[in-house]
């Protein structure tokens, strides 16, 4: 899958790239830090997010230039990836993406991303890696004992000052200039942290949530309405399905069986909805307690 390689190209100078239909490869910015005695310079490292799926044109726009093809073909070949991509996932349940990371998907609708951490996609940190400062004390008693044996007593302690004050005037300069680097890296992280969570912000921010009413019953509606269905998990069981049923019904939601998949699977809601609006809000509320779910629109 060529289009992978394209999309890391992207991510070297963009914070986010869309794969239309599919998901949004995100950089996460980390400072520089500092632990013990190793300096570790800041870094970019890459997540996925589910919920980007509509075409934003960057990347089907860059395969267009890059291929010297159409819009539109740019844009078939794409979808055709996908599918692809759909499809081995479906088959071999877990794709490797070398230098983006690990998708695995399970229940046969949940979809997990483990990255890759050790590729850093911060340009300004290009070739930087951490490294090991050793005490500057420990610095001069090392030279201190290679000083010849024949030096005298007056000539070693006027050598130790000299060189404690050269030591310690670098070591000042030294950790003024890494504290007004680490300040600056700071500013360029909260800045771009800030820009994310602006984007996530315009993405999601669809109003305050609707009351739920807990409901001890979860019948399967059957009618001709289209119900948006915030999906749990899919079980074979319909014992485990009746379990994960009664579990989110203790916890407040108006869950509920949705209508049995293709394959003969038994869906568990945790709320079937009016409006999409209403669905993608609680996908945004159980995604920021740790959990997954994913849509289903039910004609």
């Amino acid at each position: 899958m060529t289009l992978f390689k394209d999309i890391i190209k992207l991510l070297h100078n963009n914070d986010c790239v869309i794969l239309p239909g599919f998901g949004a490869f995100v950089l996460k910015s980390k400072a520089a830090s500092i632990r013990g005695n190793e300096f570790i310079p800041p870094a970019k490292y890459v997540s996925f997010n589910s919920m980007l799926k509509e075409n934003d044109g960057l990347l089907v726009k860059y395969i267009s230039e890059i291929r010297k093809i159409s819009y539109k073909k740019a844009l078939i070949i794409l979808e055709d990836e996908v599918n692809s991509l759909n499809k081995k996932l479906s088959k071999d349940l877990i794709v490797e993406i070398p230098s983006l990371g690990i998708f695995e998907l399970k229940n046969e609708s949940t979809l997990f991303f483990n990255p890759d951490l050790s590729v850093n996609y911060d340009s300004s940190s290009f070739g930087l890696k951490s490294f090991l400062k050793e005490p500057m004390l420990q610095i001069i008693k090392k030279e201190s004992s290679k000083e010849s044996p024949t030096v005298t007593n007056y000539l070693l302690r006027n050598a130790a000052i000299f060189i404690s004050v050269i030591g310690l005037s670098y070591f000042g300069y030294f950790n003024y200039s890494n504290y007004i680097d680490t300040e600056k890296l700071k500013n360029i992280a909260i800045a771009q942290d800030q820009i994310l969570q602006n984007v996530q912000a315009a993405t999601f921010n669809l109003g305050e949530l609707p009351a739920i009413n807990l409901n001890v019953t979860a019948p399967i509606l059957e009618d001709n309405s289209i119900y948006f269905s915030v999906i749990s998990g899919s079980f074979r069981s319909k014992l485990n399905a009746q379990k994960q049923l009664n579990t989110l019904i203790s916890k407040g939601y108006q869950a509920s069986f949705t209508s049995v998949n293709p394959k003969g699977l038994y869906r568990v809601a945790y709320a079937r909805l009016k409006s999409r609006k209403e669905a993608a809000s609680l996908i945004f509320t159980i995604k920021q307690d740790g959990k997954d779910a994913w849509l289903l629109i039910e004609n």
